[in-house]
């Protein structure tokens, strides 16, 4: 049973205390519907990551094949080596550190795609934000090749700049990369992506600059409402999902349209103070 208590103490005319005089207000049945609210925006959140991710399947097994492609070449070549009985021993050293680099480039696409589909989100903790969106980018960069979007990076974190859920940080990161590949599919204009980190007035502030056509400034505000979406197979959840885990770390999420074209769409969260 959960009980919200408010009282005041009464006093004799010499201050002694003789009790107090209060209510209690039974709050069980607010507390469990919050509780089950907040299980559901989990659910949701786990399904978000897990159609997201779906909709990369081309790109992160492009990804993975690349590597073991590479392993596979490397390990032939070994082999043929030997076989000649060849003692270059620089030429074999050479191979084994390539593969052992394709190597922890697939477990690192692997071990990045384990987290994203990860029902169980974890606790907050110090995160190194510029490698958690390295990460992030890595899982999409096939699809920035299929799409011919050019991605470029002016990250200048590099040391842990913000407390938050690394799960969670992870989906809005992939989820605002995605909305802006997405939205220039029709551009005529060469497709880029800046995103950029800085840290100023003691908030961290990440930046997705795309070169789309940018957004309605009708629909500015309105594209963060659950639901509400522009694509013809969307689900609408995205950006209202982005929103709600940005403000459950204390930050903000808004977007405006870049000058230059485009549209710009910017997180704050609070830096962590060493």
């Amino acid at each position: 049973m959960h009980l919200e208590t408010s009282g005041i103490p009464i006093l004799d005319e010499a201050g002694r205390l003789l009790g107090y005089r209060g209510a209690d207000i039974d709050v069980t049945e607010k507390r469990q519907a919050e509780m089950e609210s907040q299980l559901l925006r989990q659910e949701l959140a786990h399904f978000s990551r897990v159609a997201t991710v779906g909709e990369l399947t081309a790109s992160i097994a492009h990804e993975i094949n690349q590597p073991l492609a590479a392993i596979l070449s490397n390990a032939q070549a070994a082999l043929r080596l030997m076989e000649r009985g060849s003692t270059d021993l620089k030429e074999l050293q050479e191979i084994f550190s390539d593969i052992v680099a394709d190597d922890q480039r697939a477990a690192e696409v692997i071990r990045s795609l384990r987290s994203m589909l990860k029902k169980e989100s974890g606790a907050h903790q110090p995160l190194l934000f510029d490698d958690l969106i390295r990460d992030v980018a890595s899982m999409v960069r096939s699809d920035a090749l299929m799409k011919r979007v050019s991605m470029s990076f002016d990250l200048g974190l590099p040391s842990p700049s913000v407390q938050g859920n690394r799960v969670q940080l992870q989906q809005v990161v992939l989820n605002l990369i995605v909305n802006a590949f997405e939205a220039m599919d029709s551009s005529e204009r060469p497709k880029t992506l800046q995103i950029q980190t800085r840290e100023t007035d003691g908030e961290v502030i990440l930046s997705f600059v795309d070169s789309g056509s940018g957004i309605a400034t009708d629909k500015l505000d309105s594209i963060f409402e659950p639901f509400f979406t522009t694509k013809k197979d969307g689900l609408g959840m995205g950006l209202a999902l982005s929103r709600s885990i940005v403000a459950a770390h204390n930050g903000r999420l808004w977007a405006e349209n870049n000058p230059d074209g485009g549209a710009i769409f910017c997180v704050a969260l609070p830096a962590i103070k060493l």
